[in-house]
């Protein structure tokens, strides 16, 4: 049989672009098993389990018309109806997951930025659920989809589909009867992720402005111009996520749309889902190296873009090496205020509970990592500790009342630190 270009254009393409998140994929997921290990911060699991997600639906996406039953005459078709419907199945579990993980992730930011809850409150009240959503349901929909004989050749893969295509308008399907409901069904919960994520992004950024305002009352304006600058940093991040999400499912959603309203398919608008739909893993890839690629420049200003990406790829970023693994308390002839000092350094999110003579912090956020996906989290967390103490957060312990002069002299000092340590998180100005 002989096949247009179009068809060969659109059965290939996804294997190359799907291979690129495949790749993405598998690095987050070994960065953060073996470079986490053990993973004690809610922000890595919710990564692992993103970055599984992608991994399923990449996986599925690269193998394209391969698992068409091959009766039905499409370029490299060589499967069944049992494997086309088994790529069916892990496409739309994979990718119902990884917008529904996402939401996770911008749930989890706003939990520490706007609503000051520590990393143990999280991890007990918060992660179960984060967990639990995108399981559940992608599970629930795509399980669905098995006996109702949802998953047919939808193109260049299977998904839900219709079959033979077209039979809805007359009653004459075999297979796929209720596809178009699940369709809607299906982009209704991506979509709906995505606007949630959208305003979870936009609720961080106003807090982190309200924070750095009231954190900047008095205070010089240089140092009132850092604050807005961290805070753009942390626009510009959030873009990124919220930017990568969108050009992931924009072309198609447009394209189903198109479908539905002319009924025809249009070319352009497939080659563009095929290109940018499987580079979801990859994306998040870039996004999750991203902060890591700037602190090597930053520190590396002279260096070749291949020796800052070796850089990053390797953990290697940071000029303080050994800290993550260290055990600070135990360094021989280390005093108070250092060990406060590396604790600092350690932790990007601290809450404190008392305030002694001795300066003694005791914070319940997880281990920092010098190499963490995100500046702009580290940032954002650090912050709003530091705004703790502004709105009278900070609980001094008694033996600290009586000698307030003590205790506040030990917060600005602490604070100063806190924000020369948020420092060496950013890329050079």
């Amino acid at each position: 049989m002989v096949h247009s270009a179009q068809s060969k254009t659109l059965a290939l393409l996804p294997k190359f672009t799907g291979s690129f998140s495949v790749v993405g994929s598998a690095y987050i997921l070994q960065d953060v098993v073996f470079h986490k290990n053990p993973i004690q911060r809610v922000y890595h699991r919710l990564v692992l389990g993103l970055s599984c997600a992608n991994m399923v639906a990449s996986m599925a996406i690269v193998l394209s018309t391969w698992p068409i039953p091959e009766t039905q005459g499409v370029y490299l078709a060589s499967g069944t109806t049992q494997t086309c419907t088994a790529q069916g199945f892990f496409n739309e579990l994979g990718n119902m997951a990884g917008p529904l993980y996402n939401a996770s992730l911008c749930a989890y930011y706003v939990l520490v930025i706007r609503n000051a809850w520590v990393e143990d409150s999280i991890r007990t009240r918060a992660e179960p659920w984060m967990h639990a959503m995108p399981i559940v349901i992608s599970s629930t929909i795509s399980i669905l989809g098995l006996p109702l004989d949802l998953y047919n050749n939808a193109g260049w893969l299977c998904w839900i589909a219709e079959f033979p295509q077209g039979c809805q308008a007359d009653g004459t399907c075999t297979r796929g009867a209720h596809a178009d409901i699940f369709r809607w069904l299906h982009s209704a919960i991506v979509w709906s992720a995505i606007m949630l994520i959208t305003l979870g992004m936009y609720s961080i950024y106003v807090t982190v402005k309200e924070h750095e305002r009231i954190d900047s009352r008095g205070r010089p304006d240089a140092e009132v111009a850092g604050r807005g600058r961290k805070s753009r940093l942390v626009a510009i991040q959030a873009l990124w996520f919220v930017g990568a999400l969108y050009l992931t499912w924009i072309f198609t959603t447009i394209n189903r749309v198109y479908n539905i309203v002319t009924g025809k398919s249009s070319f352009v608008l497939q080659v563009l889902m095929a290109t940018f739909f499987p580079l979801q893993g990859f994306f998040n890839c870039l996004i999750y190296l991203r902060p890591r690629y700037l602190r090597s420049r930053s520190r590396n200003p002279d260096a070749p873009g291949r020796r800052i990406i070796y850089l990053a790829l390797h953990h290697e970023s940071h000029p303080i090496h050994g800290l993550q693994n260290a055990n600070v308390g135990a360094v021989p002839g280390e005093t108070e205020e250092d060990r406060i000092r590396h604790r600092y350094i350690r932790s990007a999110t601290a809450s404190y509970y008392s305030v002694g003579n001795s300066k003694h912090r005791q914070g319940s956020a997880g281990e920092y990592d010098n190499d963490d996906a995100s500046y702009s989290i580290d940032t954002v967390n650090a912050i709003a500790s530091v705004s703790e103490y502004d709105r009278g957060r900070a609980e001094i312990s008694p033996d600290a009342k009586n000698d307030e002069g003590a205790s506040s002299a030990s917060i600005n000092n602490d604070r100063e630190a806190l924000d020369s340590v948020v420092e060496e998180s950013l890329p050079a100005k």
